[in-house]
């Protein structure tokens, strides 16, 4: 019986060590995100690190260390730019299609909780007032988390409108 099971162990291990062909592009797509942003930091002089994760098809990377305000930028415009930025890197890097997200010291998270708290007070809003309600012009990532936050409430609906920079949710009542 014994025999039988180091045998399992050994087509177990096996199995563990072989990577997809998806896996190691994911790998080598993280590893230029993290070897483009060094470098993004080296040429601005500022001290930091780029960590990326690997969730599902996505890459996350998070930069820490300090003074990285100077990367986040107004309303996140320089963080956005980075992302973009690396995103062309890797692509080029890589010739593959990739789904990339930057963050610098949990902005994102940050501002996520900020903007579901501002889709659940529009959402109360138009419900209290039956009136649909304009927000501020965001990014379509932005736009995409208000419209999955206001689609948990009832009572309302979402639309996107406008064009461009001025592109904006629209709180409806249902």
């Amino acid at each position: 019986m014994a025999e039988n099971d180091e045998g399992i162990d050994e087509i177990e291990e096996s199995a563990e060590e072989q990577i997809s062909p998806a896996d190691e592009l994911l790998d080598d797509q993280a590893d230029a995100a993290e070897d483009f942003i060094a470098q993004v930091l080296t040429a601005l002089d500022l001290e930091g690190e780029a960590v990326a994760d690997i969730e599902g098809e996505w890459i996350y990377v998070e930069v820490t260390g300090p003074e990285m305000g100077v990367l986040i930028g107004r309303e996140g415009a320089t963080l956005e730019a980075l992302q973009e930025l690396t995103r062309a890197a890797v692509q080029q890097k890589t010739s593959a299609f990739s789904r990339l997200m930057v963050d610098i010291e949990g902005y994102r998270d940050r501002q996520q909780s900020r903007l579901e708290r501002e889709a659940r007070s529009a959402a109360a809003r138009v419900i209290k007032e039956g009136e649909a309600y304009s927000m501020d012009p965001m990014s379509s990532y932005e736009r995409k988390l208000v419209h999955d936050t206001i689609a948990e409430i009832e009572g309302v609906t979402t639309s996107s409108e406008g064009e461009g920079p001025d592109r904006h949710v629209v709180v409806f009542p249902a």
